[in-house]
């Protein structure tokens, strides 16, 4: 069981493995011009979030990092590193399209010499605990799609794709339900941000 606080979780910008549309996993892969102005644009909506973060978790992946540091610019927040909320490894179909990728995993398979789902659940779920047992809350998490997934799949629910540098807040909920947090994206339209509250499948 995990600690019962609230916490935020973001994405990295957009990198160049997203943009040429290929995988990258647990490789480096830089961020975009474009990936920076989402960062940019993400920290008006990440420094006017209520409860205000304490402290910025990312992982050792440079994309991470990078996003981490733009996004706390005017705040200087204590910034911690945990290498469990890195994206998964894809082993040998590192470089291939994402497309190929994402139709082998729907089907179930194993990346040869890489994390299976089961195992990057483990270890994401692990970070977790991890991070939630720090004597701070709440705590801005910037990590992976990957790590987004794994959480839900631990729970057998699904929400639709996140966006690159869409914040999100997970605050436990107060009946039992199959995904144990309230989730709210905290989007940014024109020059303010809209705050809507995610709807969560169960996954059948």
């Amino acid at each position: 069981m995990l600690p019962p606080k609230t916490f935020y979780m973001m994405r990295h910008g957009e990198t160049q493995a997203n943009a040429e549309g290929y995988a990258a996993g647990s490789f480096d892969t830089p961020l975009t011009e474009r990936g920076r102005s989402q960062a940019m644009a993400a920290r008006r909506v990440f420094e006017s979030l209520s409860p205000y973060p304490t402290l910025i978790v990312h992982s050792y992946l440079s994309r991470s990092q990078d996003t981490a540091n733009i996004l706390n610019g005017n705040s200087a927040l204590p910034k911690l590193e945990n290498p469990l909320m890195a994206e998964q490894c894809f082993g040998d179909w590192k470089g291939l399209s994402w497309e190929i990728i994402h139709d082998r995993i729907m089907a179930g398979e194993i990346p040869p010499n890489g994390e299976s789902m089961e195992m990057l659940t483990d270890r994401v779920m692990a970070g977790l605990s991890e991070v939630l047992a720090l004597p701070t809350e709440p705590v801005l998490i910037v990590t992976h799609g990957g790590v987004f997934d794994a959480l839900f799949w631990k729970f057998h629910c699904k929400v639709d794709d996140v966006k690159n540098c869409h914040i999100y807040r997970f605050t436990p909920t107060a009946v039992d339900q199959p995904f144990p947090w309230e989730v709210w994206h905290h989007d940014l339209s024109e020059d303010f941000p809209i705050n809507n509250r995610v709807m969560i499948h169960e996954d059948i």
